[in-house]
């Protein structure tokens, strides 16, 4: 009896699971019908939801705002894997009055990694990534008739951001870092050691005994190895660290209820995380943009007070060392990594006071 149960256990609790799932399916169903009917636009703006050809391949882009003469703002998501194209619904509706904002699914994430067959492409590289960011500017500026954007990078997405802004800054009014990437290894490095004080702080044993087992982290070459990796950002994300005052990101909840996505997309997504991270996470180490030292566009960079997963420490001090022809820096009370959605209030504020105008004139 011990081993049949053994061996049934696990297809009993697979049933329940699914049978949990489809139950709850047409509940989520009804909530991105609700979402999707709150956020219409209006009369005459612009809603249009595609797969467009990318670098060779299928990519989704949705691309939302309430006047068509309005510029452009286009999001990079972070990750690398992780879309913002499902998140966007909790932050993004008040954005559209004053921008036509483009979330993208960039290779490898959420349904660009769903129209490919959920095939993982192990020979992705970042170089290729900014090709396919660059790719897509052109395209938008030629469809929209803009001659300028302004690009938004956030995580993973500021690496992209900051490599475009570097190469073609004639194409942006401004180059946006949320949570930005200044070098992985210093990023790793400070993030850890300010976890480790956190969790000090707190005398949480576990996330103290787990964090120090992990040590040296990164590793004396710079590397970081994916099972180390999970443990740092387990603990980041209890104590804090991603978003301020919560103990877990709830990511495929906000994509569950997303009118971007159903069910098949949202596992889409998941794999598209945890596949693309495999395939980039050793190159992320090669960057550092520490010889970066001015821009030719317009530098805007916000940062999570409680930011330990891109510290804040670090993205002042690039913006500190950095020239460009206007720059500002917002360090965000209250916040931590999603500073967009954790104070999305201020950041609109920011975003119309400060950023927007650099558009004027040119609608």
């Amino acid at each position: 009896m011990k081993t049949k149960r053994n061996v049934l256990l696990p297809l009993l609790t697979m049933s329940l699971l699914a049978v949990t799932a489809n139950s709850a399916e047409p509940k989520r169903s009804a909530a991105r019908e609700a979402v999707a009917d709150a956020q219409q636009v209006i009369p005459g703006g612009i809603d249009e939801f595609k797969a467009v050809e990318i670098g060779g391949i299928k990519q989704w882009i949705h691309v939302r705002g309430n006047d068509a003469r309005n510029p452009i703002l286009l999001y990079l998501h972070g990750g690398p894997g992780s879309p913002m194209m499902a998140d966007s619904w909790t932050f993004q509706r008040p954005w559209e009055d004053f921008f036509t904002v483009v979330q993208w699914d960039q290779r490898g994430a959420g349904k660009t990694f769903g129209e490919s067959g959920r095939k993982v492409d192990r020979s992705m590289t970042i170089d290729q990534m900014q090709a396919d960011a660059e790719a897509l500017i052109e395209w938008l500026r030629r469809t929209y008739g803009k001659e300028k954007i302004f690009l938004l990078g956030h995580s993973w997405g500021s690496i992209l951001g900051v490599k475009v802004a570097q190469h073609h800054p004639e194409w942006l009014y401004a180059y946006i870092g949320v949570g930005q990437v200044v070098g992985m290894r210093r990023n790793e490095s400070v993030g850890y050691e300010q976890t480790l004080a956190k969790a000090r702080a707190l005398n949480n044993v576990q996330a103290i005994k787990e964090l120090e087992s992990i040590a040296p982290y990164p590793s004396a070459d710079g590397t970081t190895s994916l099972p180390k990796l999970v443990t740092e950002r387990k603990w980041d994300v209890a104590l804090g660290g991603m978003i301020y005052g919560h103990h877990a990101d709830n990511e495929v909840l906000h994509w569950s209820m997303s009118p971007d996505y159903d069910a098949n997309d949202v596992k889409s997504a998941e794999l598209g995380e945890q596949n693309t991270i495999r395939v980039l996470w050793s190159q992320l180490p090669r960057v550092d943009f520490d010889k970066v030292s001015r821009f030719e566009c317009p530098v805007f960079i916000f940062a999570g007070a409680e930011d330990r997963t891109t510290p804040q420490t670090l993205a002042k001090e690039f913006f500190d060392r950095i020239q460009a022809p206007q720059k500002k820096f917002y360090k965000v009370e209250g916040a931590a990594h999603y500073v967009v959605s954790e104070r999305p209030g201020i950041f609109l504020l920011d975003l119309v006071r400060d950023i927007r105008p650099l558009a004027d004139g040119n609608r």
